[in-house]
């Protein structure tokens, strides 16, 4: 029988796919040849039948055995193989044995499982404690035989590299009897070779800068090659451990005395930087076979720290190209290892690749401006949208890519969104126009998530304007009131922009709400929120520009006239009442109008501010002849409510019943 899926030869009586595991289409009935009489003379094919299934049910036990023992070697999981009884030999039979029903018997208690804590415990950290304790103690060893002048510095360095050298030849030897043996002995040997180089160059100076560089990184690609064989993740963390320790002993080595042992030159330094993007590479490549997280993370922030001290050492003796140059290439290298590998092979994203993600883009971002704002200040905001324009190219790769990487698509979206944002104010700088730009922004987002039928920029776009938000209340509200001047100034022209782009966006949400999520269509959670943010922002431009008017008058006119102060203060307070109320009345009258009661509702809150403000703060505040027209003038647009409810009461159809 042949499998629908990979089209590979099967048992006629097989119900499964021995091969892939796909189920198979069940065999047509066939109608019986001979009567019932007859079975007794049909017995001994049927027998041969189940014999056959029998022998073939043995292949699949044995096919799942060899998968779960692979399986168990990839988890560093030893387990002995079972003792398995060889079958009894099936007898051919003539008749069929009498039916007799089975004697009750109890049930063979299963066989107790071995724990698995014993056999990590026993057989896994047992020899890596114990390769530790080794090199401690050959550590101690070495000391003491120093102390002695036993050995030379060269006897010492060979002592060490043929230690590590054997401890390899260790690990190749017992690598399929006991691998998680073989890769901790392995990883030890890796360990002493490396201190081994370290010493020959750092402490005794029998070997130049660049053998050194070259043989750390041979034993680097070594101990990857060797991770890459064994599948252990534990040899790759300490080859790259080692690899960045190298440096970074050399670099600080580089503080004694010119030409001493160990000592890097200021020549030399860009030798380094190589051997940094030579590692990376390396990681770049084992990155692509084995998705090894925690492998990455190390790698990046090695990378990272030794970038650091090397331009703490050489930053001010070489030219701004080669210092972000080199970081750039950094990176682009971590780019590929924490994003390509999905793009290429198709795998879903988890949530530590979105942190190295975010710590490979925000490092960069940092690092970058740390090295080039003292010199090209003006250019930031074009840098910081280049890296937004790379973001969104990736992401755009990825989204192309298929399904599998949505995921990684939109959150590198929202990297590219994220410093878009960004390179506004670091281009603009605190100005009013960064509060404009966003909310052009947001209301772009916002469009665009209902054409791409995207939501994630819908997202996005609600936290563009939380930051125009705070921009408007915090940064854009205060002018100096000496030089204002009403309206034309940039306070007006970034509350307008901004109060336009809310109206607009609201409008957007309200027009497309039935693509809306759960959440975001019920009728106080989304769109009616930017109307009455909008109304606010109105309310609070109207206010603020009407007290900067009268403010700006009253420090014009200083302390010489006492009596003309006073007269700008009350009609100051009185006009903020009367421009609450007047809008309020308005808001009232939009609200009938269009049947709204939640406009409506609004526009009663309004109106209660101005009652209370009259009847709490004017009649203490005002004058007589302010107080008068603020009671005479708020008892009017009372009336006027009042009566435009009466007089519209149908077309309200019952304010409080109606839902």
């Amino acid at each position: 029988m042949e499998c629908p899926k990979c089209r590979r030869e099967n048992e006629p009586t097989s119900r499964f796919c021995i091969f892939c595991g796909a189920p198979l289409p069940a065999p047509e009935a066939e109608q019986p040849s001979e009567a019932a009489g007859g079975s007794i003379d049909t017995f001994p094919h049927e027998l041969q039948t189940l014999q056959d299934e029998v022998r073939h049910l043995r292949e699949l036990v044995a096919l799942m055995n060899n998968r779960l023992a692979a399986l168990e070697r990839m988890q560093e999981i030893a387990v002995p193989p079972p003792e398995l009884a060889p079958a009894p030999p099936f007898e051919p039979a003539t008749a069929p044995p009498p039916v007799v029903p089975p004697s009750p018997e109890a049930a063979p208690k299963p066989a107790a499982k071995v724990r698995e804590w014993e056999q990590i415990l026993g057989g896994n950290w047992l020899a890596r404690i114990g390769v530790l304790a080794l090199i401690i103690g050959a550590g101690f060893f070495l000391k003491f035989a120093f102390d002695q002048n036993w050995l030379g510095p060269a006897g010492r360095v060979i002592l060490g590299i043929v230690a590590g050298l054997a401890m390899l030849g260790g690990g190749h030897y017992w690598r399929k009897r006991y691998p998680t043996f073989a890769q901790a002995i392995s990883g030890g040997g890796i360990a002493l070779l490396y201190l081994s180089i370290f010493a020959a160059f750092a402490m005794f100076n029998l070997i130049g800068f660049y053998l050194a560089v070259g043989l750390l990184l041979l034993l680097s690609i070594a101990s990857a090659v060797l991770a890459l064989r064994y599948n252990s993740m534990a040899l790759a963390i300490i080859g790259i451990i080692g690899a960045f320790i190298a440096p970074f002993i050399l670099a600080v080595s580089a503080n004694g005395v010119p030409g001493a042992a160990g000592t890097v030159q200021a020549d030399q330094s860009f030798w380094l930087l190589v051997y940094i993007i030579v590692v990376d590479l390396g990681v770049l490549w084992l990155s692509t076979y084995r998705n090894w997280r925690w492998f990455t993370l190390l790698a990046l922030i090695g990378s990272l720290a030794v970038f650091g001290v090397w331009y703490d050492r050489f930053g001010s003796e070489v030219s701004l190209l080669t210092s972000q140059g080199s970081l750039t290439l950094i990176f682009l290298i971590f780019v590929g290892a924490t994003t390509l590998y999905h793009i290429v092979w198709r795998r879903a994203v988890q949530a530590f690749d979105y942190t190295l993600m975010v710590i490979n883009a925000v490092s960069y971002l940092g690092i970058s401006f740390g090295l080039m704002w003292a010199d090209l200040r003006v250019w930031m905001g074009g840098f910081s949208l280049l890296l937004a324009l790379f973001y969104g190219g990736l992401a755009y790769v990825a989204l192309r890519r298929g399904a599998e990487n949505a995921g990684l698509g939109f959150f590198a979206l929202g990297i590219a969104l994220i410093f878009f944002t960004v390179a506004i104010p670091v281009q603009l700088g605190d100005k009013a126009w960064t509060t404009i730009t966003w909310a052009a922004e947001g209301t772009v987002l916002m469009w665009l998530s209902f054409r791409l039928r995207m939501p994630q920029f819908r997202i996005a776009s609600y936290a563009v304007f939380a930051a125009v938000a705070v921009r408007l209340l915090f940064f854009d509200f205060m002018l100096d009131l000496r030089t204002f001047t009403p309206v034309l100034n940039e306070r007006f022209l970034a509350f307008v922009v901004s109060i336009a782009a809310m109206y607009l966006t609201g409008y957007l949400l309200w027009r497309e709400r039935k693509s809306l999520w759960a959440q975001e269509e019920s009728a106080w959670c989304v769109y009616p929120v930017f109307l009455v943010v909008a109304n606010f922002f109105s309310v609070w431009l109207l206010s603020a520009e009407l007290w900067g008017y009268f403010s700006s008058q009253l420090a014009i006119l200083g302390g010489e006239d006492i009596a003309r102060a006073s007269a700008l203060q009350n009609i100051r307070n009185l006009s903020l009442t009367a421009l609450w109320a007047v809008y309020a009345v308005i808001l009232l009258v939009i609200g009938i109008v269009r049947r709204s009661r939640p406009v409506r509702l609004a526009a009663l809150a309004l109106l209660f501010v101005p009652i209370v403000k009259v009847f709490v703060y004017d009649v203490f505040s005002l004058e007589q002849i302010y107080r008068i027209v603020a009671f005479v003038g708020l008892g009017v647009l009372l009336l006027v409510s009042g009566y435009l409810y009466h007089r519209y009461s149908e077309a309200i159809k019952g304010f409080i019943a109606e839902k």
